[in-house]
């Protein structure tokens, strides 16, 4: 393995750069990928060691998002000393006389030019804060980076586009942050840029036709993100509507009349993330919309009616739903119903336990969801359901759940006993997976004594984090 030559290790760290970046963007939510994300990263360093041939294999990967591995102050420390030492003479010069780096400061001798591997400027940002050495640090980005995929909305304030490079380096931008107070900025992008795909918008300020310039001269966008609404920002939804049939993520802060034409119209959306009001215009069409290729539906403060009718209209490929603070919870029967009939593939999802018909629609739901991983019960379990509850976890949940997020949890182990004997029984049940607990509440003395005891590393006190 290690005498692999380059282009053959080349190709296997992208194939691992990529699969492991596609298991996060598909679900950017979920902890445990997240976690093992992290472990991927910090094993990429290993590499480094091997040999040489090695070392220039992984070198780019690296340095493709070094920002990424600068959460610790010491190594936000070293990352500013490599990038300084890059600037040419004149800019150091210029930096030790208005005193931003000490006046004895010298480059490091470096092995490569890490610079022209990076394509990630989001956090470009943090390595510095004097104005004048984060202008030079942008300057010679541009410059160096022949394919830059993302950029910080910081750098906006800066005439990047005017430093040499620019026209190169930003060809090939595949996501954006816009801000649309910066019109000037989004119209010249326009013009070099064609291939992003992954942009969020800000639109607190009145609306901007630089950005639905940009909007229209891209190629096709596949996730967008919309926070903050002006007069609803119609331009800019309009401008989607060309995207209509590459569009496949979709989160919005806010459901207006302007943009429910646009999510009608989303027939390949596989993503779909509403985080606030305006559930009332969503009412209204919901019966019009229709997602056949819908795969995670995460809905927050709105009524579970309109929950009910997106899953109907689905095609059986929902695998996470998600209901966070909904309006209304007289229909909490009606909606695990929904679950059990038309979401028999579904891995990841709220229920409700707290009204007559809930607990038998649950029952159904481990009868015929066998692939579910984990349970999130919205809202206080009835108190006369919990028995019962705790008995369909041990009989009839599938082998896959390992994951039970309970509002309360107190309210369904009022005992250290009850908690030990549900412990011990899940246990004794052949192929049942390590069960990991979540809740909201804080837990009772009684309850942290036995995690302690027991050793169950897993039971965390948050939500639970799909």
């Amino acid at each position: 393995m290690s005498k692999l030559n380059h282009d053959v290790l080349y190709e296997i760290f992208q194939n691992l750069q990529d699969l492991i970046n596609m298991t996060c963007t598909n679900d950017p939510d979920n902890l445990n990928k997240m976690i093992n994300y992290k472990k991927f990263l910090r094993s990429q360093f290993s590499c480094l060691l091997v040999n040489k041939n090695w070392c220039e294999a992984m070198i780019p990967f690296l340095w493709s998002n070094p920002f990424k591995y600068a959460y610790k102050t010491h190594i936000k420390s070293s990352l500013f000393k490599i990038i300084i030492s890059h600037l040419p003479d004149n800019s150091i010069k210029l930096l030790k006389d208005e005193n931003i780096i000490e006046t004895n400061f010298q480059k490091l001798k470096l092995s490569f030019n890490y610079v022209r591997f990076c394509k990630y400027l989001n956090d470009i940002h943090n390595t510095c804060t004097e104005m004048l050495l984060r202008e030079e640090i942008y300057k010679f980005f541009i410059s160096e980076c022949s394919s830059i995929k993302s950029l910080n909305t910081k750098m906006i304030c800066y005439p990047i586009l005017k430093y040499p490079g620019a026209n190169i380096s930003l060809s090939n931008l595949y996501e954006l942050d816009c801000i649309t107070n910066y019109q000037d900025f989004y119209y010249e992008l326009a013009q070099i840029c064609k291939s992003i795909e992954k942009i969020h918008v800000v639109n607190d300020y009145e609306e901007s036709f630089g950005v639905v310039r940009l909007i229209e001269m891209q190629t096709q966008i596949k996730y967008v993100f919309i926070d903050g609404f002006y007069d609803e920002c119609k331009k800019i939804i309009q401008a989607l509507e060309k995207h209509v049939n590459s569009i496949i993520h979709l989160e919005i802060t806010e459901y207006t009349s302007a943009i429910h034409f646009l999510i009608l119209k989303l027939i390949n959306l596989r993503y779909l993330k509403v985080l606030y009001n305006g559930y009332w215009i969503l009412e209204k069409y919901v019966i019009y919309l229709n997602y056949h290729n819908l795969q995670v539906l995460d809905l927050h403060h709105i009524s579970l009616d309109i929950a009910i009718n997106i899953i109907k209209n689905t095609n059986g490929n929902l695998w996470k739903i998600r209901i966070g603070n909904t309006k209304y919870y007289d229909k909490t029967k009606e909606y695990n119903q929904t679950i059990h009939k038309y979401c028999q593939n579904i891995k990841y999802v709220t229920v409700f336990l707290d009204r007559d018909g809930t607990l038998e629609g649950l029952e159904k739901i481990f009868i015929k969801c066998q692939h579910l991983e984990a349970i999130d019960i919205n809202k206080e379990i009835n108190y006369k359901y919990i028995d019962k509850f705790l008995n369909l976890l041990l009989e009839l949940a599938p082998l896959t759940l390992s994951k039970i997020h309970i509002y309360d949890i107190s309210n369904c182990f009022d005992s250290d006993e009850s908690l030990k004997l549900f412990l011990i029984n899940w246990g004794h049940h052949k192929g049942k997976k390590t069960l990991h607990l979540y809740s909201d509440s804080d837990y009772t003395d009684i309850i942290r004594d036995i995690i302690h005891k027991y050793d169950i590393k897993d039971f965390w006190n948050y939500y639970i984090s799909w």
